[in-house]
């Protein structure tokens, strides 16, 4: 495997365990009010409503997407692991949203969960390499 994309050992960026602990902060926000617009009655127009979806999608894909462009940049091993996996399935709901309907909501609410059990399950389990075990070596630090 080509050490650019998965470097033995995974690089580091300088602060990177305060940079991920916030903008994680950053993102469970994000998802919650995300969430919290499919579930809850909020009273508003549809076109309000569908402003503020917008907007909290788009908080949450950019926070994501900024967390996943660190975790990529220790190793791309990230993806072949578990919490890669556990990435391609949330990815996978958020692109079929819009048609999800009535059951969007509790779907998001589903995937808090997932997440919120993936990442807090201990380390021997979400940094387990699903593909190409033995030949990659992931990151495993914290934050």
């Amino acid at each position: 495997m080509p050490s650019i994309l998965f470097p033995d050992p995974p690089r580091e960026l300088p602060g990177q365990r305060l940079i991920k602990i916030s903008l994680r902060a950053v993102h469970v926000l994000c998802v919650g009010v995300l969430t919290a617009t499919y579930l809850l009655d909020l009273g508003t127009n549809p076109q309000r409503l569908a402003e503020a979806r917008e907007t909290w999608l788009a908080a949450t894909v950019a926070t994501g997407s900024t967390i996943l462009a660190l975790d990529l940049y220790q190793s791309g091993a990230f993806l072949l692991q578990v919490r890669g996996a556990v990435l391609f399935l949330k990815l996978g709901c958020l692109l079929f949203l819009a048609r999800m309907g009535d059951a969007a909501g509790y779907v998001l609410a589903a995937l808090v969960l997932v997440s919120v059990i993936s990442s807090h399950a201990p380390s021997r389990w979400r940094y387990r390499v699903l593909v190409g075990g033995g030949r990659v070596r992931g990151a495993d630090t914290p934050g």
